[in-house]
């Protein structure tokens, strides 16, 4: 190729060439160190606590995944990054996942409540409500025993529940546990404590209300 190009092409080329690797390079240094910097916080959150923590490494320039496993307030709790999407769609987000404990209902299921619920309550599909307006409007209720109401209406859990639908559009909870979903990586200690405040207050709700570390 460069031998068919004039002298004043190959200079061009070679311009353009080394403005794309050096481009590329600091995208690449940019990533590594936002990398690093997960990597640390993340070991370090888990240290502090006991919690076990393993790191994969990405390929090239792209972030790896972490994980981190452990107990609070006596029941299973793991925190995880996991690639989504492909190409222009493709992001990262952090999974936590928390038991509620042994006493909550399994067979409850509740999730945020979104723009599509409140369409369709205007087309007479509804989910369940409980009777009070603020978690009626905030939740989207399914198999809502008589005991399930009554822990959900309880005073200790409802404030934890509205405080978690404020904080994520993205979070469920099935077969008593927690799942909670966010397009972030958490870099700092503070982020860290702050997506896990909410899962931390609930779960204490929990046990608080129930009476069990299970």
């Amino acid at each position: 190729m460069l031998s068919g190009m004039t002298g004043i092409q190959i200079g061009i080329f070679s311009s353009v060439f080394g403005v794309g690797l050096g481009f590329a390079s600091l995208i690449g240094y940019v990533r590594w160190k936002r990398w690093n910097q997960q990597l640390q916080t993340w070991e370090g959150f888990a240290k502090t606590r006991g919690w076990s923590f393993m790191a994969r490494s990405g390929f090239m320039y792209s972030a790896g995944t972490m994980e981190m496993k452990g107990r609070y307030a006596g029941r299973s709790i793991t925190v995880e990054t996991e690639h989504r999407g492909f190409g222009r769609y493709f992001h990262i987000v952090t999974i936590v996942r928390h038991g509620l404990g042994n006493g909550f209902p399994r067979e409850v299921a509740i999730r945020p409540e979104t723009l599509d619920d409140t369409v369709l309550r205007l087309f007479g599909t509804k989910d369940e409500d409980i009777g009070d307006a603020s978690l009626d409007n905030a939740l989207d209720l399914r198999n809502v025993t008589p005991k399930a109401r009554a822990i959900l209406l309880s005073p200790g859990m409802r404030q934890p529940l509205l405080d978690l639908a404020r904080a994520f559009e993205t979070f469920s909870i099935e077969n008593g546990v927690l799942t909670v979903t966010v397009v972030a990586v958490p870099r700092t200690p503070l982020e860290m404590y702050e997506l896990l405040k909410p899962v931390r207050e609930l779960v204490d709700a929990a046990r608080d209300t129930l009476g069990d570390t299970g």
